[in-house]
């Protein structure tokens, strides 16, 4: 299930026309126009460009594979699409390049009207471009520079209290952040370890020792060797929690100093302004 999810995710038309591209070029002609027929079947509506190489490189995969009325096809949808689109000699087998030809020449009076609604359309992109700037520059001759953006970050008060340095993390401090969460990490990684290694030797029963044995067990039932580890690993349980507290009453006192309840970010043309505010 995962790798079908992975697989999916992975399944883009941009990545499925490199990988149909490269199985052409590698000589894959079948794989290739099952790659293309897959991906235009799932995402009909491509953009143009990526539509236009998708039928490009079906047509020439199913001319390769002896299949003229489905290269034919192909073409001719990839001319529907951009009927100047031509074929280079230099990359593509002259065979291929003269059926194309011939598609193109055998479909012109049909394509000739496609070709000047496409320039109709340009057209009208540029006016409609060139009308919104001139509205836009006029509007800015009469109400001045363009208005500017505020962005406003709302920070919570009650996780300055939080520890693994979520407080420096709001406050914008991310390398503080990271030094305190890390410490805690491991301070409370060692602790724990303490407190299980503490248990394991005082309740293994195969560890005990009593008054009739002659030596290390001067203080029966624990071993003098095991007292004296289990010593040691209290001072490393103790230590490593007052070291962990400690760097917890350091992260809540610093986030609490540098906290600022909401950020006002002012976004203008050529500049940014950052304004401070406390609303209580």
């Amino acid at each position: 299930m995962i790798a079908l999810l992975l697989a999916l995710a992975l399944a883009t038309p941009d990545a499925d026309v490199k990988r149909a591209r490269d199985r052409y070029e590698f000589g894959a002609y079948a794989d290739a126009a099952g790659t293309v027929r897959e991906m235009l079947s799932r995402s009909p509506d491509l953009p143009e460009p990526l539509a236009v190489e998708a039928w490009r490189i079906l047509g020439l995969a199913e001319y390769q594979l002896g299949d003229r009325p489905a290269s034919r096809a192909a073409f001719v949808h990839l001319l529907s699409i951009d009927p100047d689109q031509t074929l280079d000699p230099f990359l593509v087998p002259p065979p291929i390049v003269d059926f194309f030809d011939r598609v193109r020449a055998e479909a012109e009076p049909e394509l000739a009207p496609l070709r000047e609604r496409k320039k109709q359309l340009k057209e009208q992109e540029r006016l409609a471009d060139e009308a919104r700037r001139r509205l836009l520059a006029e509007e800015q001759v009469r109400s001045g520079p363009p208005t500017k953006i505020v962005v406003v970050q709302e920070h919570i008060y009650l996780l300055n209290f939080l520890p693994f340095g979520v407080g420096q993390f709001q406050n914008g401090d991310n390398t503080k952040g990271i030094i305190i969460a890390v410490s805690q990490v491991v301070l409370g990684a060692i602790n724990i370890g303490a407190i299980f290694a503490h248990n394991a030797i005082a309740d293994d029963p195969s560890r005990r020792c009593s008054v009739s044995t002659p030596n290390n067990c001067s203080n029966p039932p624990i071993p003098d060797s095991d007292r004296a580890l289990l010593q040691n690993i209290d001072i490393v349980k103790y230590v490593s929690a007052g070291l962990f507290w400690g760097v917890y009453v350091y992260g809540v006192a610093d986030s609490l100093i540098h906290y600022v309840p909401r950020i006002e970010t002012e976004i203008g043309p050529g500049k940014t302004a950052v304004k401070l505010s406390w609303d209580f």
